[in-house]
């Protein structure tokens, strides 16, 4: 009798093993320490940010065939906002905005039918960039939306990488109402961040100008970032950029687009050019904390593109090579 128990017990035991406990969607895409934990400590204190996180990581899944760098930039992300939030003591309900905020931002990136080329999207864009603007946001931007051939200008308007914080503002809104524990003053706050995280990226606004064949024309495209929220969503991506391993090897995300965005020939242009980059973008980062996260990273990732350059350790490439011809005209 005590070994048919003792048996049945192995069983029992056995078979609950072999159940898989409960997942999350994000469990299945794997996201290093410390970020992991920061992730658990939001979740925990505030388990409505599950529903975003479940939508953001369904709508990835369905957009492109293997969505994992995307989840794990747009969690990356929000776990610099929640560092930032927490060493700032922003309130909670800013801190639940910030971080639904950032696990949305790049929601329409790879929607195909995300462009401002698109009339009903266009529309969209307009009504929403009007709702925010009666609540009183983008008050500090008032070109933002003021010339909509420039927003039209198919090499603007329809690339989806340029104007995906427009359309991407649009989509979170949407799915902030469907997921029904936000407010309509909260979803504002979160769509205001969303359109105004895209701002520091200077060869942005640099492409807009050249596209719509004159100065200034970004300012219609990309508005500042006025509050915390905005700050810290628009702070999180860009720090999100300077982690080593997508820009020092060879083949990484950024020593690619050094040759197919901006035509690096060798290894020394592409160093060059993403030294160059990067050094600009550090300067771009809006709050304190921002700046520190962007430096602490900005200090590992120099000396190899240096390297990279073949000049010495302590040289600046853009002093003694100059600025990349890419972006001397």
């Amino acid at each position: 009798m005590i070994r048919r128990y003792i048996s049945l017990a192995t069983l029992a035991l056995s078979l609950t093993a072999a159940i898989p406990a409960f997942a999350a969607s994000q469990d299945k895409y794997t996201l290093p320490e410390p970020y992991l934990g920061m992730e658990k400590a939001y979740l925990t204190e505030m388990p409505d940010l599950q529903k975003v996180m479940d939508v953001m990581i369904a709508t990835e899944e369905r957009q492109v065939k293997d969505p994992t760098q995307d989840i794990l930039h747009n969690r990356l992300c929000a776990a610099f906002v929640y560092k930032m939030a927490m060493d700032q003591k922003m309130p909670d309900a800013d801190r639940k905005k910030a971080l639904a905020g950032d696990l949305l931002h790049n929601i329409a990136k790879e929607e195909k039918e995300a462009v401002l080329t698109d009339t009903a999207q266009l529309t969209k864009a307009r009504d929403m960039v009007t709702a925010l603007k009666q609540a009183g946001y983008l008050k500090n931007s008032p070109r933002f939306w003021s010339d909509e051939q420039v927003l039209t200008n198919p090499k603007i308007g329809g690339n989806r990488a340029l104007i995906h914080h427009i359309t991407g503002a649009v989509m979170a809104g949407e799915m902030l109402k469907e997921i029904g524990s936000f407010q309509k003053a909260d979803i504002e706050a979160i769509q205001a961040a969303i359109v105004e995280h895209s701002t520091g990226y200077w060869y942005f606004r640099a492409s807009i100008d050249k596209a719509a064949g004159k100065q200034g024309a970004w300012e219609s495209v990309y508005p500042e970032p006025e509050n915390d929220i905005a700050k810290f969503t628009h702070d999180a991506d860009l720090i999100s950029q300077f982690v080593p391993e997508s820009v020092v090897p060879d083949g990484s995300k950024w020593r690619e687009l050094a040759k197919k965005r901006w035509g690096a020939k060798t290894p020394q242009e592409e160093g060059h050019i993403v030294y160059y980059v990067f050094q600009r973008l550090f300067d771009e980062a809006k709050t304190p904390s921002g700046k520190k996260m962007a430096r602490e990273r900005w200090n590992q990732i120099a000396p190899a593109l240096v390297k990279l350059t073949g000049l010495k350790d302590g040289e600046d490439p853009t002093k003694v090579l100059g600025v990349p011809a890419v972006f001397s005209n």
